[in-house]
């Protein structure tokens, strides 16, 4: 039995002399690797691909500009509408859980709702869409009021009332194919 105990710390010590002189070996031939992609050293290809994608975006963005132009609408002109639509989205979700501070505080900026105007104006080409764009303003005005009165029920009422003159807006003026969330 003392035999066995013997070879057992003989076979441990060589086992342990074997690893100590292959660990060095083993450690040094497991470095990072640094492997490049042969692009990246190329500073001169790197910058013409650079180049190349900033025309290929310009690009793209003149045929979206051009299709919508010839559509009749402008980025610019549809921006203040997608943003009234995303903060009565956001004010909708505030109002269904109850929260009319929180709505209140989304529907006070008064800037989205003039830029809203300006761009219901030029956006409505008939006397049905100029009318929708009214009726649309001063419910806008009312559902601001009646968040920040704090009366739950009249602001649901008069959100349903908001949405509803929106959509009749974007259908009479037009654009409601162009909105996202709507």
């Amino acid at each position: 039995m003392s035999r066995t105990v013997c070879c057992q710390a003989a076979s441990t010590s060589r086992r342990a002399a074997v690893g100590a002189t292959l660990l060095p070996g083993l450690l040094w031939a497991a470095q990072p690797a640094l492997a490049l992609i042969p692009d990246e050293e190329d500073e001169e290809l790197v910058e013409k691909a650079k180049a190349n994608r900033r025309q290929r975006l310009a690009e793209q963005r003149t045929t979206t500009n051009e299709f919508l132009s010839s559509e009749g609408l402008t980025n610019k002109k549809l921006d203040p509408v997608q943003r009234a639509v995303y903060t009565l989205a956001k004010s909708g979700s505030q109002i269904e859980s109850s929260d009319l501070a929180g709505a209140a505080s989304t529907l006070s900026d008064s800037s989205w709702v003039d830029a809203f105007g300006k761009a219901s104006q030029e956006l409505s080409s008939t006397e049905q869409a100029r009318s929708s764009a009214a009726d649309l303003l001063s419910g806008l005005g009312s559902l601001r009021s009646s968040a920040s009165q704090g009366d739950l029920k009249a602001t649901k009422r008069q959100y349903v009332a908001v949405v509803s003159a929106l959509q009749s807006w974007a259908s009479s003026a037009g654009v409601a194919a162009s909105l996202k969330g709507l």
